[in-house]
Parts: C-alpha cells; structure tokens; sequence
C-alpha cells in the first residue's frame, strides 16, 4: 500500500552535503577532545557539534545562496537529512565507537604484566585476526612511534574488519527495533522527543521572500541565545587569561562531606548546564520531576545505608546494578503489553501479509524487520562463536537482552534523557545466574570485548539516534527508506575516517599522553581486570545479585503500577532506571531548574505561558551548542582548550 501522505525524496546534494558535515567531524573530533582537551562535541545524543553545524549551514550556507542566487538554499527535508547523518555519527570517532573499541583491542598486550598472567590466563583462547599482533604494535600506539616507525596499518586490518562487520550488524538489529517501535513511539503514544525540537525549528523553510524563518526572527530566543555565549565566554576567556573574570557555574560539595556517615553523599554537585535547563524544558512535567527526585533518593538510600553500616561499594556496585537490570526486565514485558496489538499487527504483517497496518512509509518493511531482527542477533551470535565462544545458546541470550537495553535506553532519549550511562553490563546478568564456572573461560575471554567496546557505557550508542532521526523525518515529510540509506552511508564512511583519524593521532602522540587519560589507561584493562579475576576466582551463582535483580523487578512492577492506577501519583518509572547512572551527578541540579521553571510558567501562564517561553530555552539550548563550537575551533588553532561543558 501507499505512504498515507507523499514523501520528500532525499536529495544528492543534502547527502554530498552530509558526508561533508561527517568527514570534518570525524576527522577534527578525536583531536579535539583528546589532544587539544576542548569541550566534547559528542558526549551524549544532543551532539552539540550536530546543532553547531546545522546553523551555520542555515545562517551560512542558506543566506550566502539566496544573496548570491548561484543555486537554490537547502530545503526543511534537505536540513534534516544532513542533520540525521551527523548525528549518527558524531560519537564514532570517540567514545561510540573508536576511543573503546581501538584501545581495548590493545590493552589486553600492552597492559599484561608477569603478574597478572593474562597471557597464560586467556590469550590462547583468542584466534590471531582477532586483535593486532606483531611487536610494537601496542607499545607505538600507547607510547607512540620512535625513531624511523610507521603505522602498523596491516597489522589493524583483520581485527578491525571483524569488529566493523560485528558493529554495523549490531546497527542493522538496532535499525530493525526502530523500525517496529517507530508507530507505537510516534503515532500511537505519541512521545514528546524532546532532543528533536530544536533541529526540527531551525530546519523549516521561511517565508517566501525571507532570508530566516520564524524561529530565526524571534527576539526572545536572540536574547537567551547570548546567555550562555556571554557566560562561557568569559570563563572561557578566564582560562586563557586569568585577569579576566570567571562566572562560575559548578560548585561541589566535596569538600563539605568529608566524615562518615555524610562522605555517602559523594559527589554531590550543583552544576549549572544552560543546555540542559533548556532540554529540560522540554521534557513533561513529570519526567523531570522524577529525575532529579529519584536522584535525591539514591542519595538518601546511599546515607541510610552508610548510617547503618552497609558498605557503600555492595550498594552502588552490586544492589543498584542488578536491581536496575530487574527494572529493565519488567519495563519491557511493560512495553509489550502497551504494544501488543501494534507487535500483534506487525507480526501479522511479516508472517502473511494480510495485516491491515501500512509499512511503505516505514525506514524497513515489517517483514524485513522482523526477519531482519531475528538474522542480526543470530548473526552477532555466530560472529561470537567463530571469534571463540563455545556456546552459541549463551551469546544469544546475552545478545538478545542487550537488545532490550537498547530498546529502553531508546525509551529514555525519546522522554528526554539526553545523557544515559548505564549502570550495569548485559553479560553481567548471566555471569551471576550461571557463575563463572558454569559460564566458561572461553565464553569469558570473548565476551570480554563487546562488554567494553558495545555494553559498558552507552552514553552514544546508535538507536536513540535512529528513533530521533525517524522521528525528525516526520516535520519535512523526509522519505524514511532514502534516509535510511543516507544514515547507512554516513556511518560507513564515519567509521572509516574516525578510525583512521584516531589510529594516526593515537600512534603520532602516543595514547598515554592524551587528555582524558583514563581513556587509555583504565578503560582497556577494565575487561580484562575483571576477567583475571573471574578467572582466577571462580563462582558459582550468585543468589544475592540475583536476589536484588528480583527486587528491582518488584519495585518497578510497583511503580508501573501507581502510575497507571493513581492519577495522583506524581513519580513516573523512568527515574527509578536513571539515579545510580554517574551523568546524574552532574546533570541533575540542571533538570530541576528545567522542571523549575517550566511548572512555575505553566502555573501561572499555562499552556500559552509554555509555549511563549518555549523559543527562550530553545534559544539557550543552541546558544551553548554555538559558543562550544566558536570555541572548540579557537581551540583548535591554539592547540589548547577549555572543557565547559563536563559530563
């Protein structure tokens, strides 16, 4: 059947246009964050680089071609395609991709030692394409090249085609469950989508005659535009010359509890984020509410806790963990029962073809969705198998949790989470029901990998960036299947530069020297640390890690249901996932003053005093994403930079 309203076809020049945006983000990217420390441009699914660049291909591009009428400016359609492909890829050159994936390939030999024994512990259970081998290899690249050495391109060849076929068919089962929950998000419950407002307003054609649209021609959003410019730049100036004054906008409360049992309440911050008040904003109601409220109760349970002799590192690192893998359990049997005439449709569709849902309009038709699904994790799985684990059941398993993960990671973007982290890793589920013994070394070495590189910290993993782009899609009518494949060639060739601009910055100024050192140094012994110790000390299944699991199941099954059975209940499930993961730290002062201002505008003004003050926190929003840019790129040229924007 037909699309129900005509699609925008996606142009050639907004593609060309694109991979343009996508070769200078990946080629600058890993440099300005690690060499020249500036603010990271891509540190969760906002991309301040993405908002950056848009505006200045619309503020730029867009004039320059109506002053000079060589070409016609960029169509709303055209905005929002190549907004798409930026920020798909905006995190491959750093910590979505290439800043976890190369290090860890290496850390395993550069980091083992006589007394750790990882080389007798599991390196023979890795087959010899699938990390870099050859003498130096690691030692160039953490220490640097010395003398007359070269880039050991060869040797990085084998293993990073492996771990780009396993990552882009990951992508492919994170476009499959975008393609099925896109109807249910958008059309049926209808999400609010907070992080796709503002590229959705910047990117609308004006008038007939104008240069600017309506959002351009605001004088409110002007004037909260230059807050933050005004505010970081000075600071930024502060950093560069210290006779000029500083605004500060952090205070930490480190200093003040420092004696047992207040010393629980660590960190415990006060950072102001313009960029977040605005994004808060966005956000209804209650699911800032219960963000910065759930935090504060993490908080206290952490204090109660230390008051009463429950040592911290069993609550933060086991009870919140698995009690958060419980809660994601119970959220997605939520999801289903919401879905389940919508699932029921979908599924009608790919085993007969008789359904009466319409899928033309679709990134993917239903039945290549659901096929598609099902070939992805089968395929990880396998891919798995033949890098040397032992059972395939296990890597299905695993697999097919961590796609719930993504399901609900997605879940939190769309409400308006724009940082997520993560609290626990999918394997870790398994490894405390079976134990490790039961799980076995091979199937620990190998899983070692993607629990690093795909599982640990998903800060900037893809399918919050597929359900905003399809989302984003709707406001110009952009043809979901022609963007599909501009997503797709976007990452391709993302991937290609940011490996190739992280290798070579890597291995010209040794990874150990670089800013954001643990980056280098912690995060590539981390897997292998805990498998040493697995390995080392063997378990059995762990009933209390199971136990909290269970309890995490209880409690979010309760709060589902005061939210649904009591209209009065004023906390939504969504802060109970989101408290022990470490961006709350400094994200959470920020919310509260979105959800601050946003309940005291609706009190008094309701919902006409929202939307009048909606443009303002817009404004605020893109103004930190400009300044950050104005500044990275002064950064640049210097060769030093101010991080302003910490996560």
């Amino acid at each position: 059947m037909k699309p129900s309203f005509k699609t925008t076809p996606v142009s050639g020049r907004s593609v060309v246009a694109g991979l343009i945006c996508v070769a200078l983000i990946c080629f600058t990217e890993a440099h300005n964050d690690y060499y020249v420390n500036n603010t990271w441009l891509a540190a969760h699914h906002f991309p301040i680089v993405a908002a950056f660049l848009l505006m200045v291909l619309i503020l730029g591009g867009n004039v320059f071609l109506k002053e000079m009428r060589l070409f016609d400016p960029l169509k709303a359609g055209e905005l929002i395609t190549i907004w798409c492909m930026m920020i798909v890829v905006a995190s491959l050159p750093t910590l979505g991709l290439a800043a976890y994936m190369i290090p860890t390939l290496v850390g395993l030999t550069y980091y083992a030692t006589p007394e750790n024994d990882w080389v007798g512990l599991f390196h023979h259970y890795l087959p010899r394409w699938l990390i870099p081998r050859g003498s130096s290899v690691a030692q160039n690249f953490f220490e640097g090249l010395t003398g007359s050495d070269e880039i050991p391109w060869l040797a990085w060849i084998p293993p990073l085609l492996f771990w780009s076929g396993f990552t882009f068919v990951l992508w492919g089962m994170m476009v499959c469950l975008a393609t099925i929950l896109r109807r249910q998000w958008v059309e049926k419950e209808k999400f609010s989508f907070p992080l796709v407002q503002l590229p959705a307003e910047m990117s609308q054609d004006p008038p007939a005659g104008a240069f600017l649209n309506t959002f351009f021609r605001r004088r409110s959003m002007w004037i909260a535009f230059l807050c933050p410019v005004v505010i970081h730049s000075v600071s930024t100036l502060h950093f560069y010359y210290p006779f000029f004054p500083e605004i500060p906008l952090r205070y930490s409360t480190w200093h003040l509890f420092t004696e047992k049992p207040w010393n629980a309440l660590r960190p415990f911050n006060f950072d102001i984020q313009p960029s977040t008040i605005g994004l808060s904003y966005l956000m209804s109601l209650e699911i800032s509410f219960s963000l910065w409220v759930f935090y504060l109760i993490y908080k206290l349970e952490r204090l109660i806790g230390s008051a009463t002799g429950i040592s911290t590192y069993l609550y933060h690192q086991r009870f919140v963990p698995f009690r958060e893998m419980g809660a994601y359990l119970v959220v997605i049997l939520f999801f289903a029962f919401l879905a389940r005439e919508h699932l029921k449709k979908v599924w009608m569709k790919t085993y007969s073809g008789k359904s009466m849902i319409i899928d033309a309009d679709e990134p993917l038709p239903y039945r290549w969705a659901v096929v598609g699904l099902l070939a992805t994790v089968v395929g990880l799985s396998v891919l798995l198998v033949l890098a040397g684990a032992t059972s395939l059941w296990l890597m299905l398993s695993i697999l097919t949790f961590f796609s719930i993960v993504c399901v609900i990671d997605a879940w939190l973007v769309t409400r308006g989470l724009f940082f997520i982290h993560g609290s626990f890793k999918a394997p870790d589920l398994f490894v405390s029901a079976l134990g490790t013994s039961r799980f076995g070394t091979a199937n620990l070495t190998i899983i070692a990998f993607p629990k690093r590189i795909f599982f640990r910290d998903r800060r900037e993993i893809l399918m919050p960036h597929l359900v905003n782009s399809f989302k984003v899609s709707d406001e110009a009518r952009v043809n979901r299947r022609h963007l599909l494949l501009a997503i797709g060639l976007a990452l391709a060739v993302g991937t290609v530069i940011s490996f190739y601009g992280y290798l070579k910055l890597a291995y010209i100024r040794g990874a150990v020297t670089l800013g954001r050192s643990w980056i280098h140094t912690i995060s590539p012994r981390e897997p292998f640390r805990e498998l040493e110790r697995f390995l080392v000390n063997p378990q059995d299944t762990n009933w209390q890690q199971m136990s909290f699991v269970a309890i995490g199941s209880l409690m979010m099954f309760g709060l589902w249901s005061m939210q649904y059975r009591f209209v009065w209940w004023p906390l939504h499930p969504i802060g109970f996932v989101t408290p022990g993961q470490f961006p709350m730290n400094n994200i959470w002062f920020s919310i509260f003053l979105g959800w601050l201002f946003k309940f005291l505008l609706v009190r008094q003004g309701g919902l006409k005093g929202y939307r009048q003050a909606r443009p303002i926190f817009l404004g605020i929003v893109l103004g930190e994403a400009f300044v950050a840019g104005i500044w990275a790129i002064i950064g640049l040229f210097t060769g030093k930079g101010y991080n302003f924007l910490y996560f």
